[in-house]
């Protein structure tokens, strides 16, 4: 069932599974036909996508960062029809490899207060019909406290204590299969001093880029989401189909073997900390060439008045030739922006663009005076950028090295009497002031809505009548660039305002 229409299904297991694209595939630990259908569809799906080596953004959350967030739903209450309350009282469960649990701890209120405890089992999703699915399935409801009497439980909770009208309407929980995220750049403006003084305005830039959900799975201890970068004109389904699954009934492996495959496919996977994400040297890429692609103008000149020009001549008398600029403005395009490399901490970047300046120029030339506005072309041609990720607290900074310049020759030719001037001037531009901060998106978020009261009302429909904010902070945030892609390394604190 779809999650954009009137949810007729318990939604307390829908806002625990999508408060972070859910808890992944979580199942039981006994080897069976299943255990092993699991473990063989995980291996068949590392396999295929190559341990997710080749993904553009990789998210991998810890275990007790997962179920921590999770927990900050406790208190949730739903009013059902009758007015009685269903209250959240506790998550917990365990990722493993291809499987693992999630239980829910509800406290029904009425006359009386009875604790029940749902047993869940998400299996692994896919892309399908525009959505990531997740399928669901309640495999337990019990009681924690209390003998009541049959009658009293049915007529309190009906068919609810029974797993199998849970799944009836938990069959599949649905997911957005996308995510927007976007760079930005401010506007800036410099000085660039030397030989031609003049002013650089730069425009503000923003990057938007679409993430598909590609996988979500779970390891031990861990779960992890691979997204890949999807453009305009691309289905939202193609990062992800069905996985065709080995036979699980075959006896070419055990679950031991098939645990050893998967960490052996999942090597570089591992994550240390309580979220780690790695993102691939394609999307740094991708963010540049809509910064290249944004805007006809990137840089806009400004001349500063000033001398540019001048010599002693000796003929029949001497003269003292000069050019001085009164002012003028030019701009230049950005036509290409590639990232060479990502390695040793560095982000290799080459920079191609052209532009032109119309100055207006004042002087003597052997005693004849002039007043011309001569138009001048130039460009750079795939010019060495070194650029660096840093962190400023929960921010996530990329800037050219500083001391980074950008040279570029201005040639001027014009006539005076006759006679043709031409001069060359080389200006050395500060990229580190033109590139000094361009901002990554978190990927993750800083803060969501979570629904602390929900109301349903006879038609099986819920509001949320009272919501609470959470917001999560980066902690200890460490940053790497190393074999073409950025590691970051963060804890996430969570508080609920």
């Amino acid at each position: 069932m779809k999650i954009n229409r009137p949810f007729k299904k318990p939604v307390i297991v829908f806002v625990l599974v999508s408060l972070l694209f859910s808890a992944g595939v979580i199942g039981q630990d006994k080897v069976d036909a299943v255990r092993m259908s699991e473990l063989k569809r995980l291996r068949d799906e590392l396999s295929l996508n190559q341990g997710f080596a080749g993904s553009d953004l990789t998210i991998t959350i810890s275990e007790n960062t997962l179920i921590e967030g999770l927990k900050r739903l406790e208190g949730l209450e739903v009013v059902l029809t009758n007015g009685n309350i269903l209250r959240l009282t506790s998550v917990d469960g365990e990722l493993k490899p291809g499987a693992g649990i999630i239980k829910i701890g509800l406290q029904a209120e009425s006359k009386v207060k009875v604790n029940l405890v749902l047993t869940g089992r998400i299996a692994t999703g896919e892309n399908r019909g525009g959505a990531f699915r997740l399928p669901l399935k309640i495999t337990d409801v019990s009681l924690k406290n209390g003998p009541f009497s049959t009658v009293f439980l049915r007529t309190f909770f009906g068919d609810w204590l029974s797993p199998r009208k849970w799944n009836e309407f938990i069959s599949e929980v649905e997911l957005p299969s996308e995510i927007d995220q976007a760079l930005q750049i401010p506007g800036g403006r410099f000085d660039v001093q030397g030989s031609m003084p003049m002013v650089i305005n730069t425009p503000r830039y923003r990057a938007p880029l679409r993430f598909a959900i590609k996988s979500i799975i779970s390891l031990e201890g861990r779960a992890v989401a691979a997204l890949q970068v999807i453009d305009g004109n691309e289905s939202r389904d193609a990062g992800n189909g069905s996985i065709k699954v080995s036979d699980p009934t075959s006896n070419d492996l055990n679950s031991d073997s098939l645990e050893s495959e998967i960490t052996r496919l999942t090597a570089g996977l591992a994550c240390q900390n309580g979220l780690c994400l790695r993102v691939n040297r394609r999307v740094i890429g991708r963010f540049l060439e809509q910064i290249a692609a944004a805007q006809s103008e990137d840089l806009n000149i400004s001349l500063k008045p000033g001398r540019v020009r001048a010599e002693e001549v000796n003929a029949v008398v001497k003269f003292t030739n000069y050019t001085d600029v009164e002012g003028g403005d030019g701009h230049a395009d950005i036509q290409a922006l590639n990232v060479d490399r990502i390695d040793a901490g560095r982000v290799n970047v080459r920079l191609t663009a052209a532009g032109e300046v119309d100055a207006r120029l004042r002087g003597r030339e052997y005693g004849i005076p002039y007043k011309l506005s001569p138009k001048t072309t130039f460009s750079i041609r795939e010019s060495d950028l070194p650029f660096q990720f840093i962190s400023e607290g929960e921010r996530i900074i990329l800037r050219a090295l500083p001391g980074t310049t950008l040279p570029f020759n201005l040639r001027f030719n014009f006539k005076v009497a006759g006679r043709t001037v031409g001069f060359n001037r080389n200006l050395i531009v500060q990229a580190d002031q033109w590139f000094r901060r361009i901002e990554l998106p978190s990927f993750i978020g800083r803060e969501m809505d979570l629904p602390r009261r929900i109301e349903i009302d006879a038609g099986g429909n819920y509001f949320v009548t009272k919501k609470q904010k959470l917001n999560y902070t980066l902690s200890r945030l460490i940053l790497a660039a190393n074999n073409d892609s950025i590691d970051i390394m963060t804890n996430l604190v969570f508080d609920l305002k």
